[in-house]
């Protein structure tokens, strides 16, 4: 079941390091014919500076924050753009995690988009916590985007997509999403799945340790398989790729080598054999990565009978 995307919520500080993001909400506003709301949150003065300015004078220097932040965001919008995406305008005040998934479930938002480190200051939102807090709670998938991201001059900037699963249920919710950004933009898709490297031990012999990296290899792949017979992009388009390793190393490995423009992969896992903990492991895939977007389906954004048990 693919997903349909009308909403697309970028949220910025206008910073330049929040730059590729714009562009990327542009993409995806293009690929699904989605309006995208662009949010800047003027953060709130802190409270011991406040303690020493009367009130009026506070207002004051927030209400000129609001104007800076108005004529960025004209500026912004005169930039490029494709004039058949629909762009609103919204800014709010407040602390810039709770205001952005507090607009994104007002709005109904399908998809957040932001980048994963701005600036710090009166007038800028520090995005590395805050990303971290609205990939955690959001009530919807969240697409961060690297600063050092540079779209390729193509004008398909989603020209591969890299499914990073475990197959649990939080793999599960993140499929339809990668499947509807292929369909949308026209791309294959690379499925990796990261098996556990054998644990070398004196009771087993070398020859012991290979075979057992091989059987779960062979599992990796059949189950591979058996997942795919679920989704609606044809076959050949989908390659499997199994590697053994780090899990979030072997993914960011699997999306270089592969030149994929998007990671889609769930945040929230199991752990034991073939199975990991992909909390942490998206964390690190969503740090480390300095050229893939990363779009995460977290436990806020699946339906009760997709959610792990225990």
């Amino acid at each position: 079941m693919t997903k349909a995307v009308r909403r697309v919520l970028h949220a910025t500080d206008l910073s330049t390091a929040s730059r590729p993001a714009w562009e990327y909400a542009q993409e995806l506003g293009r690929l699904f014919g989605a309006e995208v709301l662009v949010l800047h949150v003027v953060p709130v003065t802190p409270v011991p500076f406040t303690a020493y300015l009367p009130w009026k004078l506070v207002e004051e220097l927030r209400e000129v924050e609001e104007r800076k932040a108005r004529a960025q965001l004209d500026t912004l919008l005169e930039g490029p753009r494709d004039p058949r995406v629909k762009i609103r305008v919204h800014i709010e005040r407040g602390a810039p995690s709770s205001q952005i998934l507090e607009v994104a479930r007002e709005e109904n938002t399908d998809l957040i988009v932001m980048g994963t480190h701005g600036h710090s200051g009166l007038g800028r939102v520090l995005l590395g916590s805050v990303a971290d807090r609205v990939v955690r709670l959001a009530p919807c998938p969240v697409v961060t985007v690297p600063a050092a991201m540079e779209p390729p001059p193509s004008r398909a900037r989603i020209a591969r997509i890299c499914f990073a699963t475990d197959f649990s249920p939080s793999a599960q919710a993140a499929w339809p999403w990668a499947l509807s950004l292929a369909e949308a933009a026209g791309t294959d898709v690379d499925l990796v799945h990261v098996t556990m490297l054998p644990v070398s031990d004196r009771d087993l012999s070398p020859d012991a340790l290979g075979r057992m990296a091989e059987l779960l290899h062979e599992q990796g792949q059949a189950e591979a398989e058996r997942f795919l017979r679920n989704g609606s992009l044809p076959r050949e388009r989908v390659q499997v790729i199994i590697r053994r390793g780090v899990v979030s190393d072997q993914i960011l490995h699997a999306a270089r080598d592969r030149g994929a423009d998007l990671i889609v992969m769930g945040t929230q896992g199991w752990s034991g054999l073939l199975r990991w903990t992909l909390g942490s492991v998206a964390h690190h895939v969503i740090q480390a990565a300095p050229r893939p977007a990363v779009l995460t389906v977290g436990p806020q954004s699946m339906g009760p009978e997709q959610r792990d048990v225990g």
